[in-house]
């Protein structure tokens, strides 16, 4: 299953993106607000992502996918949902190559994700969650509408707590087109 929308292609991850993801995580700056202990960017680590992105695709229908920039016909980040272990919780997850940040790239991708979320997975509820510093982030979660609901923690790290519910939602009305 893919999405599209005006600049992007949001597409199933393969084992053949491991040297493009390995390559965007692997930036010190792309990583500042993720935990140490929590990302080890290494070819083999990124392989196993892969698989685990992969087996949640085919075992619960959605996950979060490798994002093309349509005019250049490459993989610059990954954005969608998945499942926020140990909870059950529906995330929304996103990263970017930094060439990249501050197109509004981010945000369509997000927008596409929740409105599959909302509109196809039929969820209730969607969250997500960003270091309080994370600036960036945070912008890309409020655009879209999602609400600050407080501070949390999750794998021992300190976060902000994001979430929108089915019905405070509204599709921002811009081209999203899924093919199966």
């Amino acid at each position: 299953m893919e999405i599209e929308t005006e600049r992007l292609r949001l597409r199933a991850f393969t084992s053949k993106d491991a040297d493009e993801h390995y390559r965007i995580i692997s930036d010190t700056e792309f990583r500042r607000h993720f935990p140490a202990q929590f990302f080890q960017p290494t070819r083999d680590n990124v392989l196993v992502g892969i698989g685990r992105v992969i087996e949640h695709h085919y075992q619960r229908g959605f996950g979060y996918w490798a994002m093309d920039l349509k005019e250049e016909a490459r993989m610059v980040g990954y954005c969608g949902l998945r499942f926020l272990a140990p909870t059950q919780e529906v995330e929304l997850l996103y990263g970017i190559e930094r060439a990249h940040w501050s197109r509004g790239l981010t945000t369509e991708a997000a927008r596409a994700s929740l409105r599959f979320g909302f509109d196809e997975m039929k969820f209730e509820r969607i969250m997500a969650v960003t270091d309080p510093a994370n600036l960036g982030s945070r912008r890309v979660m409020e655009k879209c509408g999602m609400k600050y609901e407080r501070d949390a923690v999750y794998f021992e790290t300190p976060c902000v707590y994001y979430a929108l519910n089915r019905d405070d939602y509204r599709a921002d009305g811009g081209t999203y087109v899924l093919h199966p």
